[in-house]
């Protein structure tokens, strides 16, 4: 009988495959206990065109990431700060000022946990950010820290 696994079988499947498993083991374990259905062919077609959906979703979210990727490595973003003497910032720039001036500038909506300032910005001038855009896409995004 073939079936289709929802959770992980230890030693049979992980779940989202489809697999020809003895009739009894299907009837008497695996679907009583929820863990896989009967997979005829209409089922085995919406699977294929789910994990087809999923696929181009993924292509297009790393080509999104690389086009952002292109406008940010051209791009430098000025954040105006207060300063005290000797042009030490009262405070530091954070991850959510440089979010912010980033859509006020380009108009580009980035999260702020994506943006990584190691270490703190705390005095005026150029400084660079690693912005994580997609698990394959880190861009490096210059800041120039400027006085209010």
């Amino acid at each position: 009988m073939k079936v289709y696994f929802l959770k992980e079988v230890a030693g049979t499947a992980h779940a989202g495959e489809v697999k020809e498993v003895a009739p009894g083991f299907a009837r008497n374990f695996l679907l009583p206990q929820g863990l896989a259905v009967p997979a005829d062919d209409k089922m085995v077609e919406q699977i294929r065109q789910r994990e087809e959906a999923t696929r181009r979703r993924a292509e297009k979210a790393l080509h999104d990431a690389r086009e952002v990727s292109a406008r940010l490595r051209k791009l430098t973003v000025t954040i105006y700060a207060k300063t005290g003497e000797a042009g030490r910032l009262f405070g530091s720039v954070t991850n959510a000022d440089i979010a912010q001036q980033l859509k006020r500038e380009a108009g580009l909506e980035i999260d702020k946990r994506k943006i990584a300032v190691e270490p703190p910005i705390k005095s005026l001038g150029p400084h660079e950010v690693e912005i994580e855009l997609h698990p394959e896409v880190t861009e490096t995004l210059r800041i120039v820290v400027a006085a209010k």
